[in-house]
């Protein structure tokens, strides 16, 4: 082999070794490039969950609980509305029940979405006494179950909840909590007072009609009572001047009958003064003329015998 030939083979392998090496030297550092890569990946995860669980802790209990119980608030209005939309016998409760589904719904995902940003759990399920209600509610229908879910799921519900939000607004110390609280606000005050003024027109309606059955009632008792006691009155005045007039008439009766008997009773004393005089004087004539009759034939002188 000439030196030259020899002179050739060492530079190949000299670059061949380079080659070699320069690639794994690469190799190596890709690894460690990507080893760096998770590790960071690893390290933003980790001040992610930290992030989260600092979050969580530095929620004050009157945020926490503020959106608990707005979350169980919110499934109950829509739940009982959902009952409402079977039950009620009013197309005016059906439209306000079919908005509270409508309106919390919305709300119940907005509150969702910054319960995630906090760590907080909220709850599935409205609570016992809420769930107590919708029992009630579920076992009545038509203008019943209407006054009962206006009362206690538009009124007295809505009442409890703008008392929840204003309390977080005022006293909340996470700003999300509160702006979500101060977003909402409204629309629960716009259902108190749409379920303030249904309850006022249903209770008008139940006070006219108990006026109107009142009055009515009221009236025809005190035109059956006038009608009758005038009526009644006025026959036994009726009456009585009857009466009166029956002993008007039999005093007069009487009265006449007495002057007649008494007149008979005279002319009858009369007849029999008349009759005594008669029989007075027939006797006396008849004495007078026996007497007379009696004293002549005594004085007559006897005839003399020769």
């Amino acid at each position: 082999m000439t030196k030259g030939k020899q002179a050739s083979i060492a530079v190949l392998v000299a670059v061949a070794m380079f080659a070699l090496l320069s690639g794994f030297t690469i190799a190596h550092q890709e690894n460690m490039n990507g080893q760096n890569s998770n590790m960071s990946n690893r390290n933003s995860n980790m001040m992610n969950q930290n992030s989260g669980s600092m979050t969580s802790a530095r929620l004050s209990s009157q945020d926490s609980r503020f959106m608990r119980e707005a979350a169980a608030g919110g499934m109950a209005e829509v739940m009982m509305g959902r009952v409402a939309l079977q039950r009620a016998s009013s197309d005016e409760v059906r439209r306000y029940a079919q908005q509270m589904i409508d309106d919390h719904t919305r709300a119940g995902e907005e509150l969702m979405r910054v319960a995630q940003t906090k760590g907080i759990t909220l709850p599935t399920t409205p609570n016992a006494s809420q769930q107590r209600l919708m029992t009630r509610l579920e076992a009545m229908s038509g203008a019943e179950f209407d006054r009962m879910y206006v009362r206690e799921a538009g009124v007295n519900a809505h009442r409890t909840m703008e008392r929840l939000y204003q309390r977080e607004i005022e006293r909340g110390t996470d700003t999300d909590a509160k702006a979500f609280a101060s977003a909402t606000l409204p629309t629960v005050r716009m259902h108190l007072q749409m379920a303030q003024q249904m309850s006022g027109m249903m209770s008008g309606n139940m006070n006219g009609n108990m006026r109107g059955n009142m009055n009515s009632n009221m009236g025809g008792n005190m035109n059956g009572n006038m009608n009758g006691n005038m009526g009644g009155n006025m026959n036994s005045n009726m009456d009585m001047e009857g009466n009166m007039n029956m002993n008007s008439n039999m005093n007069s009766n009487m009265n006449s009958n007495s002057g007649r008997n008494r007149n008979m009773n005279m002319n009858g004393n009369m007849n029999r003064n008349m009759n005594m005089n008669s029989n007075m004087n027939s006797n006396m004539n008849s004495n007078m003329n026996s007497n007379m009759n009696s004293n002549m034939n005594s004085n007559t002188v006897p005839p003399v015998n020769l």
